[in-house]
């Protein structure tokens, strides 16, 4: 079990992470935070494994409460401020989050703890009981929850991906390769410009998939194993 320790002033980030650690049987939450002070009184109290520690904070910077600690859980930084992750990571930090960050991006993060610890048995693996069934995304200047159950396909347009389902689109900044490797098991990339979800699915022919009333295209360069997907299910 990794016991983990949230350090951060934003009670949304707080909540947030909280949501996630509980989604993770391998980790539990020891206590969170609004504070440095406060973090150092549970630290003295409480055997922590990782901190999800805030930069910007009142009274003591994140960075300023490592630099303090002497006995150093492994630690992850959360911030909005892409300008101190070199200084994070010159304090041998084990990643970084740029908020606003998704469940994806926070289980790479954790993963990587797994490697840092003594042993590689609470290693999370993309299996199926780490699988999601929700990803909160980046729509502008919001985080927007996309239920991957509701979603019929994705589309991906040079940075851009959108997510189509049955009455909405919600667009956002990602790379549609980098996102094929978060996505559960019931999605299948067709195209080099499409992921579609396999229960969505109304009809197949050699050269397309029809899904929503849409037809996309199989690409030649997934058809042989999309086609074997399909006939698995």
């Amino acid at each position: 079990m990794i016991r983990c320790l949230i350090v951060d002033d934003e009670p949304y980030a707080r909540k947030l992470l909280e949501e996630f650690i509980q989604k993770l049987p391998e980790l539990t939450l020891v206590g969170a935070a609004a504070d440095a002070l406060s973090a150092r009184s549970i630290l003295s109290k409480q055997k922590v494994d990782v901190l999800f520690l805030d930069i910007q904070m009142p009274d003591l910077t994140g960075i300023d409460f490592l630099k303090s600690t002497t006995h150093r859980p492994l630690v992850i930084f959360t911030t909005a401020f892409a300008e101190y992750a070199l200084e994070g990571f010159e304090l041998d930090a084990v990643d970084y989050l740029l908020k606003p960050f998704d469940f994806n991006r926070f289980l790479k993060a954790v993963n990587k703890i797994t490697e840092r610890l003594p042993s590689g048995e609470n290693r999370i693996e993309k299996d199926k009981t780490a699988e999601r069934d929700f990803l909160f995304v980046k729509d502008g200047y919001k985080l927007v929850k996309v239920d991957l159950k509701s979603v019929l396909y994705i589309k991906g347009s040079r940075e851009y991906v959108t997510f189509v389902s049955e009455n909405s689109k919600v667009m956002s900044l990602l790379s549609l390769k980098d996102l094929e490797e978060d996505l559960p098991s019931d999605f299948v990339r067709i195209h080099h410009s499409f992921i579609v979800r396999i229960n969505a699915i109304q009809s197949v022919t050699k050269e397309e998939v029809t899904i929503g009333g849409e037809s996309l295209p199989i690409g030649a360069t997934y058809k042989k194993r999309f086609l074997e997907r399909i006939e698995r299910n």
